[in-house]
């Protein structure tokens, strides 16, 4: 085929899980497959300048954050949509939530007529099937489980986790081997372009080399984080305590205020560039389920999930606990404190955490750039 395809990649905000699996998607297909594809890296909803569809994406990101702010809410959306299914579920969000955003998205992915949509959330997805134009569609899960939204129509579907892989296969009439695979898991490829020891890492970042608590509430700071901390520089452990505050410049300022008494060395941080080396340098991750977890599983961090805001974050935490074991889900601020004095001293619950990791074969865009372009080729004949 000697005319490239046009291959599209939608960049979602709706937390930033969505975002960064698709950039690492995105990476990988284009370092190993640009010479047979024009690569198209859209921010979907912002790049038109259509008031409906920011108003759709700042949707999107108010349900995170409601999730976050009250779990009943997060939980009960995710059974409503559970019940009414696939079909049901995605044209009320996508078609009667936000008037205007589904006939103004619909004819964006058109007028940008690619041969190819590779999504990683639901939305753009949608408007790919129900386009004129008829693109392969891909949809790459980034969760522990596709819920009724992801199981909504693809050509192929992609999952990184083994149990949500042996859970969506339960739904006959939507997969089967040729449109469901198992992949490893999107991390982004500058996770690999972390080194050195824990040691090396914290002379950079000019942090204390002692004991490290990365403390971290998602994209959007809303959880445990601020209790906790308070809590920490109350005790005056001799240890150093990261926390990340994501798109929340108001816990930012307060955190910031904050100081020690001596022992404790205390190092907020706002929405940053180089979070991966906060997480590489740390004995001990501490946030909310979701796909964050995957960064201290690949470098090897124990991790205290201190809370799940919907069904989704609970299966992906699961995976974390009962598969990798790596984890332990703690809710509670005060035996959150316990389990990080216990950890100072070398507790058996946290060397125990310590021997389980997600080997390194298991992650990356790589992968599932592979599975997705050998179908690409099927379908196109590219090679």
């Amino acid at each position: 085929m000697s005319k490239k395809i046009k291959v599209m990649f939608p960049f979602v905000e709706a937390g930033f899980g969505h975002i960064m699996t698709e950039k690492s998607i995105c990476d990988a297909f284009e370092k190993k497959y640009g010479d047979y594809c024009e690569i198209i890296r859209s921010d979907f909803y912002k790049e038109t300048n259509s008031p409906s569809m920011k108003k759709f994406e700042d949707r999107l990101c108010k349900e995170v954050r409601l999730y976050n702010q009250c779990h009943f809410y997060g939980y009960a959306s995710i059974f409503a949509m559970n019940l009414f299914g696939s079909k049901i579920s995605s044209w009320f969000v996508m078609r009667a939530l936000i008037k205007g955003a589904y006939k103004d998205s619909l004819k964006h992915i058109e007028e940008v007529n690619p041969d190819v949509v590779i999504s990683t959330h639901w939305a753009t997805n949608y408007y790919a099937v129900k386009s004129s134009k008829k693109p392969f569609t891909v949809m790459h899960v980034p969760d522990a489980h596709a819920n009724a939204l992801f199981r909504y129509t693809a050509d192929l579907t992609t999952i990184s986790m083994k149990e949500g892989y042996e859970r969506a296969k339960r739904f006959k009439r939507r997969f089967n081997n040729d449109n469901l695979k198992l992949v490893p898991c999107a991390i982004r490829e500058q996770a690999f372009e972390v080194t050195g020891t824990k040691q090396e890492l914290r002379k950079k970042l000019c942090h204390d080399d002692k004991f490290t608590l990365y403390i971290t509430e998602g994209g959007y700071g809303i959880g445990m984080a601020e209790e906790l901390c308070n809590r920490l520089i109350d005790e005056d452990l001799p240890i150093s305590v990261i926390v990340v505050c994501g798109k929340n410049p108001e816990l930012y300022e307060r955190l910031s205020k904050l100081k020690s008494k001596g022992n404790l060395s205390f190092y907020p941080y706002g929405f940053c560039d180089n979070v991966l080396e906060l997480i590489a340098s740390a004995d001990l991750y501490l946030g909310k389920s979701g796909n964050g977890l995957m960064e201290a599983a690949f470098y090897g961090v124990p991790i205290v999930v201190t809370h799940s805001s919907n069904d989704i974050e609970k299966l992906i935490a699961e995976h974390y606990v009962t598969h990798v074991k790596d984890a332990v889900r703690i809710f509670d601020t005060q035996k959150c404190l316990d389990f990080i004095k216990g950890a100072i001293n070398g507790s058996e619950e946290y060397n125990e955490l310590k021997k389980h990791y997600k080997p390194r074969e298991e992650f990356g865009g790589e992968g599932i750039a592979d599975i997705i372009f050998d179908a690409l080729d099927k379908k196109f004949k590219l090679r």
